[in-house]
């Protein structure tokens, strides 16, 4: 079991982008390509397959459900309907040889910690930062593109 849950897009949120084609953070327009390189989508954390699959690129609050102040930025989730991540299924393997930001709040968007992690050892780095009781949560987004990938919680 582990110490942690992964938690990626609301099922809710990925579902309203492929009915609606508006966005979950303030209804704004969204994008529909076959992707030239893949990225992760946030709702199932696999990857969209670049050149063979269709991604949708939107707008999300990585702050969403969390905290009142909004933090927008893009995303991308499947074309195509996909299953949730499962929380408590660990680092997702699909991500764990690219590199990735950790960066662990306090309640009210109050950043206490951040790491970049480049060689696929994100367990060590996670417990350090969730041994902090200050921590309420931990936010992973890419390190290369800058944008939000998934948050984690304690178990």
């Amino acid at each position: 079991m582990s110490e942690f849950r992964v938690v990626a897009i609301p099922t809710q949120a990925a579902e309203k982008v492929r009915t609606t084609s508006r966005s979950p953070f303030h209804d704004f327009p969204i994008h529909v390509e076959k992707l030239c390189d893949s990225a992760p989508c946030r709702h199932c954390l696999r990857q969209i397959a670049g050149g063979r699959e269709e991604g949708i690129l939107c707008t999300y609050d990585r702050f969403a459900d969390v905290e009142s102040l909004p933090q927008p930025g893009p995303i991308y989730v499947h074309a195509r309907a996909c299953e949730r991540y499962p929380e408590t299924a660990g680092f997702p393997e699909e991500l764990r040889n690219s590199p990735r930001t950790l960066e662990a709040y306090a309640n009210g968007r109050n950043l206490l910690a951040r790491e970049h992690v480049t060689d696929g050892r994100y367990e060590p780095v996670i417990a350090k930062m969730l041994a902090l009781p200050q921590v309420d949560y931990i936010q992973v987004n890419s390190t290369t593109a800058g944008c939000f990938t998934f948050r984690i919680e304690r178990a």
